[in-house]
């Protein structure tokens, strides 16, 4: 193994998930060269992980946009992307896609030896494969980890966790940040996160918590604990976070809209404590070693939540008879979200009241 292509053009979650398979292919051998291909809003944060040699952004937005203005661009422009890749002369690539034109693909531009998942027969052009019916019975971690097999690669007898790394400039502009707005150094921070689910689309409201909900638990951690609050989100979900403040009695701090995801990234990593829903913002933090209550609805915990679950970290749900209904990669179609509605405020400030006290994990820094 000298060169390896990693492809998870997916979301936050899933190439966060995919970092401990980074970790260890490092471990095993560090003059290994690691590329990875990600969508252009992830690609920050993947950018600052030192183990990574080389990125390359696949946005397919923008190639179905460049199609609709013109067919021959479009062309040129996957061909450019294509030559880029074949430059590089991966020796083996990891292809998280799913898909069969990924691996059609990665066969094209040279790559001799294709790992992936066979998903729904879709592996015809890979070398070597896992048969997967979905994400199910076990952490998406432990199926990533599945190619460590395929790669002849003994997993390590150390416990294994996701990771992030924040670069020195994103850490500046949080101390930046949070002096302008009133939080100095010996301030406690609860970071709330109501939106997440970008992923679902416009059905990202079945991932959700209520916004009172949210603005009832940061009030109680501001009164008892005397936290600064700071609301997350990005640029589509500042009427939510918005919202969440109109429903507080105490006044947080608006973040949302305001940070790149590497910015994001270094404000979770001042938090004291992240209350959030399932979705991208949570696997940050738990990368991060931040304590975190995740609220968990139509999704499963067990195999999309905190991983490794350690003491610092808390998966909330109810225990309605229909949950978890997202099972490979598909979800019901549900008026009632009993799962979210029956999660009371209580549930989450009990567990605030378990986090808080107990010993952080210090958090590793890029670059310095």
């Amino acid at each position: 193994m000298k060169k390896i292509l990693i492809v998870n053009p997916f979301g936050i979650g899933d190439v966060i998930f995919s970092t401990p398979l980074i970790e260890i292919l490092k471990e095993t051998d560090p003059h290994i060269r690691i590329g990875y291909i990600c969508n252009r809003r992830v690609a920050e944060l993947m950018e600052a992980n030192p183990h990574i040699d080389k990125m390359f952004v696949y946005e397919k937005d923008e190639y179905r946009d460049e199609w609709k203005r013109s067919k021959l661009e479009c062309l040129k422009k996957i061909l450019a992307f294509l030559s880029d890749i074949r430059k590089e002369r991966f020796d083996i690539s990891v292809d998280f896609s799913l898909t069969y034109q990924s691996s059609m693909l990665l066969k094209l531009v040279g790559i001799r030896k294709r790992l992936g998942f066979n998903y729904r027969n879709r592996g015809r052009f890979l070398t070597d494969k896992v048969n997967i019916r979905g994400f199910d019975s076990k952490h998406v971690i432990e199926h990533y980890l599945d190619m460590l097999k395929l790669l002849d690669i003994k997993r390590p007898d150390h416990s294994v966790s996701s990771r992030i790394y924040i670069s020195p400039n994103n850490f500046s502009w949080a101390d930046v940040f949070l002096k302008k707005t009133g939080v100095s150094a010996t301030d406690k921070i609860v970071g709330l996160v109501p939106g997440c689910g970008a992923s679902w689309g416009k059905d990202a409201y079945y991932r959700r918590w209520s916004a009172w909900k949210f603005a009832e638990a940061a009030d109680y951690v501001a009164r008892k604990y005397g936290y600064k609050v700071v609301i997350f989100g990005d640029s589509k979900e500042v009427t939510l976070c918005e919202k969440v403040k109109s429903e507080m009695k105490t006044s947080p701090i608006l973040a949302c809209g305001k940070t790149t995801l590497g910015q994001l990234a270094a404000l979770l990593a001042r938090c004291d404590l992240v209350i959030t829903n399932d979705g991208g913002p949570l696997h940050m933090a738990v990368a991060l070693k931040r304590k975190t209550i995740a609220i968990f609805g139509p999704v499963d915990e067990k195999i999309y939540g905190p991983y490794p679950v350690r003491d610092i970290y808390e998966a909330v749900s109810s225990n309605v008879p229909c949950r978890p209904c997202y099972k490979n990669f598909k979800y019901a179609k549900c008026d009632k979200l009993d799962c979210l509605k029956n999660v009371v405020t209580k549930n989450v400030i009990d567990a605030v009241d378990r986090l808080i006290g107990k010993e952080e994990l210090p958090v590793k820094k890029a670059g310095i």
